[in-house]
């Protein structure tokens, strides 16, 4: 890893520690860096990433269906284990909060096992139905690098759909005490080296 990357990850380390011994509200500005949030506007289709394990992705992705923000579900899953994939499962719970079959657009990612992977898939799923503009569901943590990453993989591509990003609460990582569980600490340190690295474009 580049020198400077792991001076700017310990870096992280010690504010991450500063915070936690002086200051809640520096912690919860810490989380809310992480977080984008666009207006909702009524869209052609929700884009639902896969990696959370809580559900919460897809409950919230089936809350903005069933109040009439998006036409269509849109799961671009990976192999979890041989003959099971997460698109498959994330569309079994959609199934169970009431979204129609019809309504879910359920593929198995054939790239790598990235946000950057499941990015190209989904735009491409996207592009395959004809869909121009959407709504992308993620975990709140997760949403500021994720809208890097589809608007640069969406300009590479040429392919011009309009993107909103919606965050997700996440249980295990909640913006007023992520640093008081080990599934919090642990996520938000992640998703700075994971930030840190896409600027390096590593």
């Amino acid at each position: 890893m580049n020198k400077y990357v792991v001076r700017f990850v310990g870096f992280i380390g010690v504010i991450f520690t500063i915070g936690f011994i002086f200051s809640e509200t520096l912690l919860i500005g810490a989380y809310r860096i992480l977080v984008h949030d666009d207006p909702l506007v009524n869209s052609e289709a929700i884009v639902v990433l896969a990696g959370s394990h809580t559900g919460n992705r897809i409950k919230e992705a089936a809350k903005l269906y069933h109040d009439g923000h998006g036409k269509k579900i849109v799961f671009s899953g990976f192999e979890l284990y041989p003959d099971t994939n997460t698109s498959t499962l994330m569309k079994n719970y959609a199934l169970k909060l009431g979204v129609p079959e019809k309504d879910i657009i359920a593929e198995i990612s054939g790239g790598e096992v990235s946000t950057r992977g499941e990015s190209v898939s989904n735009l491409e799923i996207l592009k395959k139905n004809q869909i121009k503009n959407f709504i992308l569901v993620t975990s709140a943590f997760h949403t500021r690098r994720a809208k890097l990453i589809y608007e640069k993989t969406n300009s590479l591509l040429g392919h011009g759909f309009k993107c909103l990003v919606h965050p997700a609460n996440d249980p295990l990582v909640p913006i007023d005490e992520w640093w008081r569980m080990r599934t919090g600490q642990k996520a938000i340190f992640l998703e700075y080296v994971k930030s840190i690295a896409y600027y390096f474009n590593l």
